[in-house]
């Protein structure tokens, strides 16, 4: 131990002591998203200091009882290790009953995100078979999905995996029908994004249960969180908007900047207009790859049918072909809806004349077409 005794404590070597406590912030601001990185970082800080705090104990066990300023410079050398374990080890220097109490809201909080799950049984269920689109959209989202399961392999192509996506189209288009199949393909724990579930009347309180996802997704990664009606908590702001909503917006910004950061973790925004949605939820690094999901077209409408009317015994007057033409500019929603009200037209028809034949005819499509129309012009005024 002969080179203990060569080294003398000194303002060189409290600086440097001094500097511990600061390593803590530091890593923890700069692997804020990283709880795996940061709790091997605590593991190193607390052994460090321990260490260091034993060697200025031997130091003082083999050397002479110091005085004055000796004595002040020793206890400065051991207040900062001992400083650096209370702050790792986050013991406040409080009550017990007030200590007790904020480790109850934490192992709460710990027992929210716990609980929430991903959506397993509803992603399996959806395949790409589920889903009737052109063949240049499939093909455009199957290469994005390769990317999400080769993450690795894009990078050395030199290819930057897209952490953001948003899927732009008119209602009753299948964005979340799209969203659960891209999860599924790309082998991703899939959370939903649920408005009425995050928005909370109590103040931070919504940005608490939208960190909670956040977490919740990081846990299960790799995972992808799907915010469908994106706008609702990411519209574009105008300066003449509620507090509370731009606030959630600024916490909703700062997570996604967290998954661009976080491998594994991905978003995905659905909305009917992307126009609404602030153009800082648009820029590079966040939901910046926009894929536009267009009405089906002739040939996608033709299937769409041909699945919805499998159910229905039609008689020989309905036509198919014209049904096809008729359907134009109208969603994969609105033509399942369609060929359920015509069942439900016949269902009435059939009823008023006593006799059954289970059968749907042109005049009950025809009036189906009328009402789910009408419904849809309606929707769009509004």
């Amino acid at each position: 131990m002969e080179w203990l005794h060569r080294y003398q404590l000194s303002v060189w070597t409290l600086s440097c002591v001094a500097f511990l406590p600061f390593c803590y912030f530091g890593y923890q601001t700069k692997y804020r998203y990283r709880p795996d990185i940061r709790k091997r970082l605590d593991l190193v800080l607390r052994l460090v200091a321990v260490g260091i705090g034993g060697l200025i104990l031997l130091k003082l066990s083999r050397s002479s009882i110091p005085h004055g300023e000796e004595l002040l410079l020793t206890l400065l050398h051991f207040s900062f290790p001992i400083l650096t374990l209370l702050i790792v080890s986050q013991v406040g220097l409080t009550y017990g009953p007030k200590r007790s109490q904020s480790q109850n809201v934490r192992n709460g909080e710990a027992s929210t995100v716990e609980s929430i799950k991903p959506l397993k049984a509803e992603v399996e269920k959806v395949g790409w078979d589920d889903i009737i689109i052109s063949s240049e959209l499939k093909s455009e989202l199957l290469s994005i999905i390769e990317l999400l399961r080769e993450p690795k392999k894009a990078s050395k192509y030199g290819i930057e995996v897209p952490k953001g996506i948003l899927l732009q189209g008119p209602p009753g288009t299948g964005k979340t029908t799209i969203a659960k199949a891209m999860a599924h393909t790309a082998h991703l724990s899939f959370f939903a994004l649920r408005t009425d579930e995050v928005i909370s009347k109590w103040v931070g309180e919504s940005e608490k249960n939208l960190s909670k996802l956040f977490q919740a997704a990081q846990k299960h990664a790799p995972s992808v969180i799907f915010i469908d009606e994106i706008d609702s908590i990411g519209k574009q702001r105008s300066g003449k908007g509620q507090q509370w909503a731009e606030n959630l917006l600024n916490h909703l910004l700062q997570l996604i900047d967290g998954v661009v950061k976080t491998e594994g973790l991905y978003v995905i925004g659905a909305t009917n207009r992307a126009d609404l949605v602030d153009s800082a939820l648009k820029r590079s690094g966040r939901l910046n790859r926009t894929i536009e999901i267009t009405l089906p077209d002739a040939e996608a409408r033709r299937q769409l049918l041909e699945i919805s009317l499998r159910k229905l015994q039609l008689e020989h007057d309905v036509d198919v072909s014209s049904l096809v033409e008729l359907t134009a500019g109208l969603s994969g929603a609105d033509i399942k809806a369609i060929c359920n009200q015509a069942g439900l037209n016949a269902f009435k028809r059939e009823s008023g004349t006593g006799r059954r034949k289970y059968t749907v005819n042109w005049s009950d499509m025809e009036h189906a077409l009328h009402e789910v129309s009408q419904g849809v012009s309606v929707a769009h005024q509004h």
